[in-house]
C-alpha cells in the first residue's frame, strides 16, 4: 500500500470518525443497546446468535476509564464503522485499479466511499451500540482481501479473507449470505492458478476456525452472568441459541407471499435504497452495472449474487428495524457507484483533447467529492443523534409512574432493555423491579427473575416451576400441551400479581392482553396501570410531558416514537377520564390536555 493509499485511507476513516462521534447518541438508545451495553459489561449471553465476537470486544472497552459504560460502547461501534468506511475506500480502489492507480481512480474510491459513510444506515451504525458495526469492519476487510487475493493470487489474502468472514460470521449469521459470492471469486482463481491442497486446507480452516468463538457461550453461560439469554449451557439449548431458533417465526415463514405481495414488499426495500444513495446516487450505479458488464464481469457477478441473495433474504425477514440488514447490498453498491463515476469521467476525457482531459481531472474528483458532502449535509439532521434521548426518558417516565418499592409487568422491549442498563450499570431507582411479561414464556428468564429478584421468583416459586415444566417440553421439541402451557402461563402471571400486590404497589402497561387482565380492572396511573381492588380514588404522581421535547425526539425514530406516544396517549387518557369519574376536575383537564398533544406527534407518523 502507497503512501498516498495510507494517507487516503487514514482520511477517510478520520473525517467519517469525527462526525460519528459529533453525532453519538449520549445515552442508551431503545431496542437491544442496553442488553447488549449489559451483556459487554458482565461477559454475558445476549439474545440469539449470542455474539461473542462483538461481548468480547464490548468487554474490552466497558472497562475503559472514560466516560459512562454507554459511552465506552458507542465509542467502539463509532471506531468500527469509521474503520468500515476506510476499508470500503481500500476496497473500491483495488477494485477500480487494474495495475497501478491514478490520483483520479483514488480520489473517486475516497468520494465513493464517504458517500456511503455520511448514508443514513451506515451512519445510524457509527452512532450507537449494535452488532452490525462489527459486521461492517469485518465483510469490508474480508472482501478487500479477498479482491487482492483474485490480483495477486497469493494464497494469504485468501486466507485473511475467509478468516475475516468466519469471524463476520462468529458476529452476526446474516453474513452467510455472502458465501456464493465468495465461492464464485474463490473458484475462478483458482482454476487460474494452480494452488497446492494445503494451501486450501489453511484457507478453509481460517473460516472454521473463528466458530470457536461460539464455545465462549457456554462456558460464560455457566458462570451464570447478569444476562445469561437461552440457557446455553445445555447443548441443545446452544443449538438453537446460535441458529436462532425463535426468530424462525419472522424468516421465511411464508416464503411464497414475495410472489403474491412483491410490490408491498419491494416497494419499502426501493425507499430505503434511494434513502441512501439518491437519484444521482442510483444513476451512477446503472453506469457502473452497464460498464461492468464489458469490463469487469467477475465482479459484476460477485455484487449480484451478494445484492439479490441480500435481497431475497431481508424480504423474507418480517421484523421492524430491518434496515442494517441490506448493508451487504449498500457495500456493493458502492462499488458500482465508482465505476460508473469512473465510466463517466472517461467518456469525458474521450471527448475532449488530451490537454483538456488532465484538466478533467481534478474537476471529476472535484465534483465526486459533492456526493459525500451532499450526504452529509442531507442526512445530518436526522443521524444527529447528541440529542437523542427518549429511551432514557421513557425509562424515566416509567419510574415517575410508580411508587417507591413497585413492580411492573412491561411488555415494551423498547423501554425494557433500557431500563436493564440504567438500573444495574447506572443504579437508577434500585428500589423498583421491572419484569419483561412476554420473556417470562421462557425458561431462561425465569432464572434470570429467581437470580436478581430471587423474592419474586419465591414466593410464586410452584407457578413458575410448574410453567417451566411444560414449556420445557415445547422448546425441546416434544410432545407438549398448548392448552396446559398457556394455562400455566396465565396462572403464573395472576400468581406474581396476586403475591406481590400484598406487599407492594404492581403495575403493568399490558393492556391488550385479556387473559392477563382478566378479573382485574388496572387504574392508570402515570404512563403505566396499577393493579388494585381500592374504590376509592387513587393518588399517583403527576407525570411532566413536554411536548417541544418529544416532536424533537419523533424526528429520530418517527415509527416507533409513533408507538410509544400512543400508549402514552391511551395512558393520559384514561387517567384523565378516571379523575373525572372522581370529580378531580384539575388533574383530569391537565391529562386531557398531555394526552391529546401525545396523540398529536404520534398521528404524525404511521406506526411501525
Amino acid at each position: 500500500m502507497n503512501r498516498a493509499k495510507q494517507l487516503l485511507f487514514a482520511l477517510v476513516v478520520i473525517l467519517s470518525g469525527t462526525v460519528y462521534f459529533v453525532t453519538l447518541c449520549p445515552t442508551v438508545e431503545m431496542i437491544d443497546s442496553g442488553e447488549l451495553a449489559m451483556a459487554a459489561k458482565n461477559l454475558g449471553v445476549a439474545h440469539p446468535t449470542g455474539y461473542p465476537l462483538y461481548t468480547l470486544l464490548g468487554r474490552i472497552f466497558a472497562i475503559l476509564p472514560i466516560g459512562s459504560l454507554i459511552f465506552r460502547v458507542n465509542l467502539l461501534s463509532l471506531l468500527f464503522t469509521a474503520f468500515a468506511s476506510g476499508f470500503l475506500y481500500l476496497l473500491i480502489s483495488e477494485i477500480i485499479t487494474e495495475r497501478s492507480s491514478t490520483f483520479l481512480e483514488e480520489g473517486i474510491s475516497a468520494a465513493a466511499a464517504l458517500f456511503v459513510a455520511f448514508s443514513p444506515v451506515w451512519w445510524d451504525q457509527g452512532t450507537t451500540n449494535e452488532v452490525y458495526s462489527l459486521n461492517l469492519l469485518l465483510i469490508s476487510i474480508s472482501i478487500w482481501s479477498l479482491i487482492r487475493f483474485t490480483k495477486q493470487e497469493s494464497i494469504r489474502w485468501l486466507i485473511l479473507s475467509l478468516y475475516m468472514l468466519g469471524l463476520s460470521m462468529a458476529n452476526h449469521l446474516s453474513a452467510v449470505y455472502l458465501i456464493p459470492g465468495f465461492l464464485y471469486l474463490i473458484i475462478i482463481t483458482l482454476r487460474r492458478e494452480k494452488t497446492n491442497r494445503s494451501s486450501i486446507i489453511y484457507a478453509a480452516a481460517g473460516f472454521v476456525f473463528p466458530a470457536s468463538l461460539y464455545a465462549i457461550l457456554p462456558i460464560r453461560a455457566s458462570f451464570k452472568p447478569f444476562l445469561n439469554w437461552g440457557g446455553v449451557s445445555d447443548p441443545y439449548f446452544f443449538y438453537k441459541h446460535i441458529t436462532g431458533w425463535q426468530y424462525r417465526v419472522w424468516m421465511f415463514s411464508k416464503p411464497w407471499e414475495i410472489f403474491d405481495k412483491f410490490g408491498a414488499k419491494i416497494s419499502p426495500a426501493w425507499k430505503l435504497f434511494i434513502g441512501q444513495f439518491g437519484w444521482i446516487g442510483f444513476i451512477l450505479i446503472i453506469a457502473g452495472i452497464v460498464i461492468s458488464v464489458r469490463q469487469s464481469r467477475k465482479v459484476l457477478i460477485f455484487g449480484a449474487l451478494i445484492g439479490i441473495i441480500n435481497l431475497i433474504y431481508v424480504l423474507n425477514y418480517d421484523i421492524v428495524d430491518i434496515e442494517s440488514y441490506y448493508l451487504p447490498m449498500f457495500l456493493v453498491s458502492a462499488i458500482f457507484l465508482a465505476m460508473g463515476i469512473v465510466c463517466l469521467a472517461g467518456l469525458a476525457a474521450d471527448s475532449t483533447s488530451k490537454i483538456k482531459a488532465n484538466a478533467i481531472i481534478p474537476g471529476v474528483i472535484c465534483v465526486s467529492m459533492i456526493l459525500p458532502i451532499y450526504n452529509l449535509l442531507t442526512n445530518f439532521h436526522e443521524q444527529n443523534k447528541s440529542g437523542k434521548t427518549a429511551a432514557r426518558q421513557g425509562v424515566y417516565d416509567y419510574g415517575a409512574s410508580m411508587e417507591t418499592g413497585g413492580l411492573a409487568l412491561v411488555e415494551n422491549w423498547d423501554f425494557y432493555s433500557p431500563w436493564l442498563y440504567l438500573r444495574f450499570a447506572e443504579n437508577y431507582r434500585p428500589d423498583l423491579v421491572l419484569i419483561d411479561k412476554e420473556l417470562m414464556r421462557r425458561p431462561w428468564y425465569i432464572d434470570f427473575i429467581k437470580r436478581n429478584f430471587n423474592d419474586v421468583y419465591e414466593r410464586s416459586k410452584p407457578e413458575f416451576e410448574e410453567f417451566r415444566g411444560y414449556v420445557e417440553l415445547f422448546e425441546r421439541d416434544k410432545s407438549y400441551d398448548a392448552v396446559a402451557i398457556d394455562k400455566a402461563y396465565y396462572d403464573m402471571l395472576h400468581a406474581v400479581i396476586n403475591n406481590e400486590s400484598k406487599l407492594r404497589p404492581v403495575y403493568t402497561n399490558a393492556l391488550d392482553d385479556s387473559k392477563f387482565l382478566a378479573g382485574f380492572n388496572p387504574i392508570p396511573c402515570g404512563i403505566l396501570f396499577r393493579f388494585s381492588t381500592a374504590n376509592t380514588f387513587m393518588e399517583s404522581p403527576r407525570i411532566a410531558f413536554d411536548s417541544a421535547y418529544w416532536i424533537k425526539q419523533s424526528d429520530y425514530e418517527p415509527r416507533r416514537l409513533a408507538y410509544l406516544l400512543s400508549t402514552y396517549y391511551r395512558a393520559f387518557q384514561s387517567r384523565s377520564k378516571y379523575c373525572e369519574y372522581y370529580g378531580k376536575q384539575d388533574e383530569a383537564a391537565y391529562y386531557k390536555t398531555v394526552g391529546e398533544q401525545a396523540f398529536s406527534i404520534a398521528k404524525r407518523w404511521p406506526k411501525p
